[in-house]
Order: structure tokens, then C-alpha cells, then sequence
């Protein structure tokens, strides 16, 4: 991280605007909520550019590998995505085990009696 970006994290941090969870080494990271929101939608607007182009899906923002690295993830999780869901990821996988699995973007149809069906 640079310089100036260290100095903005500390005076939002100053201002209270900033959250935290404790990593496995005992450390806390440190994030701004406003921005976490903006972070993930992008993350998930990403992957699904990549999906539709048929590319391979973008890195997980610091963010995220952050929570993969939490000593309690869901507790993480919970406070990273303030009740939204729009990661393109397997969360029980992140939450149990700290990976990041893909999930699929593309709802599935189900159609009762068999409409639709080619």
C-alpha cells in the first residue's frame, strides 16, 4: 500500500469511519465500509464481464483475501458485506476453509411440467 494511501486509512480511522477484524496472527485489518460495498459490486460486476466474455475471472480484491485470512470469517464476512450477497463466490468455502471457489452467475431455470424444454 502506498504512503498516501496509509495516511487516508489512518485519518479515516482518526474519524471513526473506518472498521476492523482480527486476522489469524492476532493482527486487525482495517477497512473502510463505504468503500467495502463499492469494492465487492465491483469484484462481482467484474467476474461477470469475465464470464460472459468467457475470460478468467479477476483476482478477489485485498478486501476479500483479507476475510479468507480472518480468524473468524463469517464474522468477517458479515461485517465486510453489511447484509448484501453479491459475491460470484462458493461462501461456505470462503467462511469454512478460507477459498476462493466460483460460483456460477447464471440463475437456473425450473419449469414446472416441462415448459420450455427444447
Amino acid at each position: 500500500m502506498s504512503l498516501r494511501g496509509k495516511i487516508d486509512r489512518l485519518q479515516k480511522t482518526m474519524q471513526g469511519n473506518l472498521d476492523y477484524f482480527e486476522l489469524r496472527d492476532g493482527s486487525r485489518y482495517y477497512f473502510d465500509p463505504e468503500e467495502a460495498s463499492k469494492v465487492t459490486f465491483l469484484y462481482f460486476a467484474e467476474s461477470m464481464d469475465a464470464d460472459y466474455r468467457r475470460e478468467v475471472r479477476p483476482e478477489p480484491p485485498e478486501l476479500l483475501k483479507a476475510v479468507g485470512n480472518a480468524r473468524d470469517r463469517r464474522s468477517a464476512l458479515d461485517r465486510v458485506m453489511d447484509g448484501y450477497s453479491h459475491l460470484p463466490l462458493n461462501l461456505d468455502a470462503l467462511i469454512e476453509r478460507g477459498e476462493f471457489l466460483p460460483r456460477s452467475l447464471v440463475a437456473k431455470a425450473v419449469f414446472p411440467h416441462g415448459e420450455g424444454r427444447a
